[in-house]
């Protein structure tokens, strides 16, 4: 099982990376919140707006997670400073748990020992972003609300996911 989980993340995360060639903004950093991990993010011009991709590999309960988001970007906020962005966007995210408890639809249920516990999940996005003019560095606050199913049947639904994420552009 833990093989399957892992060739599908691999497989999730190639089909949302396109080559890297189409791509002229990357970034790569931590976030900050319910869903803590890394991430790297690619992102090309499209019109007045810019498209591309967000991949996390975040460690709740345990696991591990890796998340595929489209993003796109807006420059919304252009007037307040050019260097401030809004961020949206969807995707979902596959991974296991580790954990002797879970809550699902507004119960606990807790185990005898700690249970593996495989899942699948759609994901939103919505953030603000601020790009430090002088260095490469971005600031993130961002909003991930998420439902994912978990093995055996357990369905939860996580609308309070807020982070801060800082990232390294080049």
């Amino acid at each position: 099982m833990k093989r399957i989980l892992l060739f599908v993340s691999i497989l999730m995360i190639l089909a949302v990376m396109p080559a890297s060639a189409q791509f002229t903004n990357q970034q790569a950093g931590m976030r900050f919140g319910y869903t803590f991990g890394m991430y790297y993010q690619v992102t090309s011009p499209a019109g007045n707006s810019e498209v591309g991709a967000l991949i996390i590999a975040s460690f709740r309960k345990g696991g591990l997670q890796a998340t595929g988001i489209r993003i796109a970007y807006e420059y919304a906020l252009g007037s307040l400073s050019p260097d401030f962005r809004l961020v949206w966007g969807y995707g979902g995210h596959v991974g296991f748990m580790v954990t002797d408890d879970i809550s699902s639809m507004g119960r606990t249920y807790n185990f005898p020992e700690e249970r593996f516990l495989p899942l699948i999940g759609a994901d939103g996005y919505a953030g603000i972003e601020y790009t430090i003019p002088p260095i490469p560095v971005t600031l993130t606050l961002s909003y991930k609300p998420f439902v994912e199913m978990a093995m055996p049947a357990f369905f939860r639904v996580v609308p309070y996911d807020f982070g801060f994420s800082v990232a390294y552009k080049f």
